[in-house]
């Protein structure tokens, strides 16, 4: 193999994955296409797929690890459904559902900006912060960590995971069901 095939390779492959997927999103966003349209969207597609390639290369921006995105996938009904459910009885009964700031890791293998997102998918859970390192800082409601953190993030995140039972989540929860919801009102 000649030297740079490997980039040249993947370059493309790049390319034509970010133009099937911006050429799937002009047709269903459009509706019924004529000739002239799907030409439009195919040469469209090329021009916005390199572009985004140029972009994430000059941002430096390189592609995370998928390790956990498969399962994420299958588990991100579920959570969005889990989350709305938890919101709802935060909504109902305040002081039945604890709240509080978690800070834990994304697993060995999982890119931290898709993990975020799909932490930040459910109703229930916040991303405050994602640091490059894979250290997440959430804010849940509720007590128990969600099948979608259970796959994404490990136990032990960096500078511990106080959750909302631990020692910095239950100061916080305390903080947040006042009046004054934690922004230091009413003291």
């Amino acid at each position: 193999m000649a030297p740079g095939t490997g980039r040249l390779r993947s370059a493309v492959i790049e390319v034509g994955a970010w133009w099937a997927v911006l050429c799937a999103l002009t047709v269903v966003a459009v509706g019924p296409l004529d000739t002239v349209e799907y030409v439009v969207a195919v040469a469209a597609g090329c021009g916005a797929a390199l572009a985004v390639r140029w972009v994430r290369l000059a941002a430096g921006v390189e592609f995370g690890g998928l390790r956990g995105a498969g399962r994420a996938a299958l588990l991100l009904p579920w959570s969005v459904l889990r989350g709305v459910a938890v919101l709802l009885a935060a909504l109902v009964r305040p002081a039945a559902v604890p709240a509080g700031f978690r800070r834990t890791a994304v697993r060995d293998g999982a890119g931290p900006g898709w993990a975020a997102l799909a932490l930040a998918a459910s109703p229930d859970t916040c991303v405050v912060r994602a640091e490059d390192g894979g250290a997440v800082e959430l804010h849940t409601l509720g007590s128990a960590r969600s099948p979608m953190e259970r796959a994404l993030t490990t136990t032990d995140g960096p500078g511990g995971s106080d959750g909302p039972g631990g020692a910095r989540g239950a100061d916080a929860s305390r903080r947040g069901r006042g009046r004054d919801h934690g922004r230091g009102g009413g003291r």
